[in-house]
């Protein structure tokens, strides 16, 4: 039997003294096999294979010509006819110091990280991996052109693909898009992150190419910023601080600092370990593809609970298949997705974090304007004010996603005298009465 990727994962986190990890780690897991199982979906189509016909009439010069993800066989996960992405974006939200880069660094640091290796980018060995840079242009990020046509340096996006790209701090990206030469920064991230496109037409030629990037990334809570579908994107990691966790990262710290050689050793063995299975996997996958999916009805139980949005399930169920592609033993073939104990621990713990995050503006709006009436071009306005960064469609959207259904949220057209078109008034709180709700029915 093999080794089980989430303990010994867990071991080496505990080892290393890191605080309040054991509900983050499992998602960042299966994100790697999201990942896995992505590349087996996605891959047969790859616009930098040096010997495809689709690189050859691309006019590109760009190739990577080592990827051990590259291969040759259908899809095989296609609802609604169209090709499924799976990977698992990440979003941690948590004040300095709560331990975000930390797990970013977990599994991306140079040299150190579970998933870097130093001949991934000349040779194809493992994943490609980088650290994002603090600052970044929207050109630096998915590319321009030059006065010939051609994409002009090494754009993070293409370089990246079929890789692990992690940004310590999620607003180097949010902040460029507010800038005038990296306008287009959102509507690239929005399409990369959901189905890998990156398409540009420019006055001098066209930036065009498909990626497979994975993207982690964490942020702090004044800046967390997920309007206009990025929530649609991310797994959002909820990091709480508070006074008693702080003072177990000042206790780890110390026994951190005083790791002996001993101990170096035992974690220095484990992190090789680590960093072979998850070689070993990925050419697992590659020589034993899983060649059908299934989900059992459990799983769809799990998926279909009032509490889990409909817009989220996808990345839940992204959640299951990346569990699965990562259990101890791999046999390929026909992929049963079917929910035991752990999985259904992580669900739940990941459906909390998300909860807490995602809820958070929900409680504002309600604690705003509690018991009373606004007209609903003044919530639009406020909600766009207070939530989505002044984007007036993306709070349109907000209050229908996030209120329409709440117990506590009312829309009516007031039984009121008098000419003149009567708009509809939103209550947040209890009580529309009868005959307001009998002129709303009549006026719909």
């Amino acid at each position: 039997m093999s080794e089980d990727i989430f303990d010994m994962v867990m071991e080496y986190a505990t080892k290393n003294y890191y605080i309040d990890v054991e509900d983050k780690i499992p998602v960042f897991i299966c994100s790697v096999g999201g990942h896995l199982f992505n590349s087996i979906n996605k891959c047969s189509r790859c616009d930098f294979d040096p010997v495809s016909p689709l690189w050859a009439n691309s006019g590109q010069n760009f190739a990577i010509d080592s990827c051990p993800l590259r291969h040759g066989n259908f899809p095989i996960y296609t609802p609604m006819s169209h090709i499924a992405d799976t990977r698992i974006h990440i979003l941690m939200r948590g004040q300095k110091g709560s331990g975000k880069s930390a797990l970013i660094q977990l599994f991306l640091s140079e040299g150190t990280g579970l998933l870097y290796n130093d001949g991934a980018f000349p040779h194809g060995v493992g994943f490609r991996t980088m650290l994002g840079p603090n600052s970044i242009t929207e050109a630096g990020m998915f590319g321009s052109v030059d006065e010939n046509g051609e994409i002009v340096g090494r754009p993070l996006a293409r370089e990246l693909c079929g890789g692990f790209l992690g940004f310590e701090e999620f607003s180097s990206l949010t902040d460029a898009s507010r800038k005038e030469h990296s306008t287009d920064m959102l509507n690239q991230l929005l399409t990369s992150t959901d189905n890998g496109r990156v398409q540009k037409s420019m006055r001098s030629g066209w930036v065009q190419y498909t990626t497979r990037y994975t993207m982690w990334a964490g942020t702090q809570p004044a800046r967390f910023e997920l309007e206009s579908g990025l929530d649609r994107r991310f797994f959002v990691i909820d990091i709480e601080m508070s006074p008693d966790k702080e003072a177990l990262f000042k206790k780890a710290q110390h026994k951190q600092s005083n790791i002996t050689r001993e101990e170096r050793l035992e974690l220095a063995d484990l992190n090789m370990r680590i960093k072979d299975w998850f070689l070993k996997r990925q050419l697992e996958v590659n020589l034993k593809p899983p060649t059908t999916i299934k989900f059992s009805e459990d799983i769809g139980e799990w998926l279909n609970q009032p509490s889990v949005r409909s817009f989220e399930a996808d990345l839940f169920r992204r959640m299951c298949i990346g569990y699965h592609m990562m259990k101890p033993d791999w046999k390929g073939g026909e992929l049963e997705i079917t929910m035991d104990e752990r999985l259904r621990l992580y669900l739940d713990q990941s459906l909390v974090m998300r909860r807490g995050v995602m809820d958070s503006d929900v409680k504002l709006i309600k604690d705003t304007f509690w018991m009373k009436d606004l007209p609903k071009s003044t919530l639009v306005k406020e909600v766009s004010r207070m939530v989505t960064s002044g984007d007036y469609t993306s709070a349109k959207r907000w209050i229908e996603e996030n209120l329409i259904k709440r117990h506590w949220y009312k829309e009516y057209i007031p039984s009121s005298e008098g000419r003149g078109r009567k708009g509809v008034t939103c209550r947040i709180g209890f009580g529309v009465s009868e005959k307001e709700k009998q002129t709303w029915g009549e006026n719909k």
